[in-house]
């Protein structure tokens, strides 16, 4: 599937740029265009922040001749020495961490973007990342836990408290005491108990592999079928198709590059019921930053059962919705039936559970559910605009 153009425009044009980052060199060209044209850098910055992707996407908009002394240039390229600075500060703790684990006999997974970071990309910095997302087994958790505090993590037990994670897939997260903005997840399933794809420590271990040339072999991550199912999960479900769309695209090619089994990594999604989350990652990637890998016919396996004309609308809300900045649906309910029509949860899901029902800070936007009938009419007359804009843009009008 090729990098449709006619979806751009809905999204900002600092947002295009961002998308457009985590491809190819066949995106010079569209990102040319965009550069020349007007470019608001401070809400550039704000998007490649937003997203993490800081100092990979400046140096490639450097090759692009994008200037570092031009006022946005010159504060991305600030921003980007830091981010640089600060992955390797994590890349010394994760070091520091794993050690620590080893030596108390814990074993543990590097998941996501640290053990990404270690198998598929050139070097540590090649793959920014917030945390660091680690598997072990629930009779090592707390263990580990509280070995991780006493190296000087430390746990904001205001902001994150235990409670809240009494059900969850991981523990509460811990921070740098140092400062440095890292911060450890444990994990002790891949995700959620109602996601797919929530596979036990155990299942894990047995697709996991060493890192060869760090750590003398003792570090394993998941394999890369296995990491590619994950992070579309995690991308589609977690997060609702709303956040960490330029990472994924890159993670994608990245692991299409290194090779990938698609046959085994279809076969794991249908087996886990993950085929959803995988069919919207690897079309939103492609559609957005160029970024197609899958063999031809693959996504046809893995569509959802809609019309083609469904999928096609369903299409335009997730790329309008990718940044979660950016919300063009005025209504938090229609945003959640939408994404279910996408995801088919009442197929996929293991429970009648919903990633929203495990965040409270996920609340509605417009429509809570509970006004009365003329508050919700005067609720939503307000944000007539939005409507028309969002409604339009379905429709295939680009947003003004």
């Amino acid at each position: 599937m090729p990098l449709k153009p006619e979806l751009r425009p809905l999204l900002p044009r600092e947002v295009q740029v961002l998308l457009l980052t985590a491809g190819g060199s066949g995106n010079d060209e569209a990102l040319r265009r965009l550069l020349g044209g007007d470019v608001d850098w401070a809400e550039l910055l704000v998007a490649l922040e937003w997203e993490r992707a800081v100092p990979v996407a400046w140096w490639r908009l450097k090759q692009l001749g994008a200037s570092a002394t031009s006022p946005g240039g010159a504060a991305l390229e600030r921003l980007s020495r830091v981010t640089e600075f600060r992955a390797l500060a994590l890349e010394d703790r994760l070091r520091r961490t794993l050690a620590g684990l080893q030596e108390a006999g814990i074993p543990s997974i590097l998941l996501k973007g640290a053990g990404l970071a270690l198998t598929v990309y050139p070097s540590f910095t090649q793959r920014p990342m917030g945390d660091i997302d680690l598997l072990v087994s629930p009779h090592h958790a707390r263990r580990a836990w509280d070995l991780a505090l006493a190296q000087g993590w430390v746990w904001d037990d205001y902001t994150y408290p235990e409670g809240h994670y009494q059900a969850h897939h991981h523990l509460p997260p811990l921070f740098d005491g140092a400062r440095t903005g890292a911060r450890l997840e444990l994990h002790t399933a891949l995700s959620l108990n109602s996601h797919p794809f929530a596979m036990t420590f155990e299942e894990a271990q047995a697709v996991s592999k060493e890192i060869p040339g760090w750590d003398d072999g003792r570090t394993r991550t998941l394999d890369a079928e296995t990491t590619l199912i994950h992070i579309a999960v995690h991308f589609a479900w977690a997060h609702l198709a709303s956040f960490g769309i330029w990472r994924l695209a890159r993670d994608v090619d990245a692991l299409a590059r290194a090779g990938l089994d698609w046959d085994r990594a279809g076969e794991i999604a249908r087996r886990y019921r993950a085929e959803p989350a995988l069919y919207w990652s690897l079309r939103l990637c492609s559609a957005l930053s160029g970024v197609d890998v899958a063999p031809p016919g693959m996504l046809e396996t893995l569509a959802p059962r809609r019309s083609q004309w469904l999928l096609a609308v369903l299409e335009r809300h997730l790329a309008m919705h990718v940044v979660s900045r950016i919300t063009p649906c005025p209504s938090e309910k229609l945003r959640r039936l939408m994404w279910s029509l996408a995801l088919s949860p009442a197929r996929t899901a293991t429970s009648a559970a919903r990633p929203w029902d495990s965040e409270p800070s996920r609340l509605p936007a417009v429509y809570t559910g509970e006004m009365g009938v003329l508050n919700r009419v005067r609720s939503q007359w307000s944000h007539a605009r939005d409507w028309r804009r969002y409604l339009g843009a379905l429709g295939g009008k680009a947003a003004s």
